[in-house]
């Protein structure tokens, strides 16, 4: 008899210790599904193909030696630019080169979003990203045509990058 209840408990003792296994499992893919996995997403017209690239500074300090590639097909409506930022990184601001075509000749910015597990970070519709970018001088506003129409001559590429602004409003 004192067997069979020895038995029982080692039995109830194993079964119970297979659950909280399990339950560790499970919390472990929660905390999988919780990295940091960042996008950016453009809305804007690129009438040629094109390529851009992204920089983003995480741990305090901008990651150069990494961009981000992104091929653009060209065509003369808005389109959706999702640039993914390698899983577990935390984005904390971003550089974009919004072209190395030097055919490409002009480009509208309408939108810039960023995106953290598919939830939105940051949200600059309707051309409200521009108090949280600064453009170089590869952007030149054209007011007429509401675009920037681009110039490779001078030191870098035209490209957009965020400002404290932009950082204020990922830290949330």
């Amino acid at each position: 008899m004192k067997r069979l209840i020895v038995l029982f408990l080692t039995g109830a003792f194993l079964v119970s210790c297979g659950r909280d296994k399990k339950n560790d499992v499970e919390n472990s893919e929660e905390a999988v599904a919780l990295k940091d996995n960042f996008s950016v997403v453009l809305e804007s017209v690129y009438e040629k193909d094109d390529s851009l690239s992204v920089v983003y500074k995480k741990g305090g300090y901008w990651d150069y030696d990494h961009p981000v590639p992104f091929k653009v097909m060209g065509q003369p409506n808005p389109q959706k630019l999702t640039i993914l930022i390698p899983e577990g990184d935390k984005l904390e601001n971003v550089q974009i080169t919004l072209s190395t075509n030097k055919e490409q000749k002009t480009m509208a910015l309408k939108s810039v979003a960023i995106f953290n597990n598919q939830k939105e970070v940051f949200n600059g519709g309707n051309m409200s990203y521009i108090k949280y970018f600064d453009s170089n001088s590869g952007l030149i506003w054209d007011e007429k045509n509401m675009r920037n129409n681009l110039n490779f001559d001078g030191q870098y590429p035209p490209g957009i990058a965020g400002n404290q602004n932009l950082e204020a409003a990922l830290a949330r």
